[in-house]
């Protein structure tokens, strides 16, 4: 019974990936078109459970974990976000190199909102754009492939 019992353990942990996706993605990358992708705000963070996701349909489902108020814009650029400038504490959206795609604003503490854009392949900043947030570290970036 004990070595049934080791034998069935090892055949479902030989099952799913490592990541606990059994779907075949990872917890890096989110399949076809049409994936929810949950974001994590906090004072001051933007982290999205996957750094690259496939073109199509996306719904964001951002949460404000932090004790202030926050937003997130997806940026379609190739501009390195260390390089952006940064005037009266808030970045130009549409600056040069910039195409902004969507936006959610207003997420209070505690609070969930959606975001559901359709993206090319390209290169994607994720940020907060209220003032001295972006200074703060809430910019990160994904990759739609």
């Amino acid at each position: 019974m004990a070595v049934v019992a080791l034998a069935l353990v090892a055949l479902v942990g030989c099952s799913s990936n490592t990541d606990g996706t059994s779907d075949g993605t990872s917890a890096e990358t989110q399949g076809e078109g049409g994936s929810d992708v949950a974001v994590t705000l906090d004072d001051y963070a933007i982290r999205p459970e996957a750094a690259t996701l496939s073109a199509g349909e996306v719904s964001f489902k951002i949460e404000n974990v932090g004790a202030t108020e926050h937003e997130m814009v997806v940026i379609l650029s190739d501009i390195d976000p260390a390089t952006i400038p940064v005037e009266d504490h808030e970045i130009d959206e549409e600056a040069s190199g910039m195409t902004p795609i969507g936006e959610v604003e207003d997420v209070q503490p505690g609070a969930s909102k959606d975001l559901v854009l359709t993206l090319e392949p390209g290169n994607y900043i994720l940020v907060c754009n209220l003032p001295k947030h972006f200074e703060r570290g809430m910019v990160t970036t994904i990759t739609v492939a």
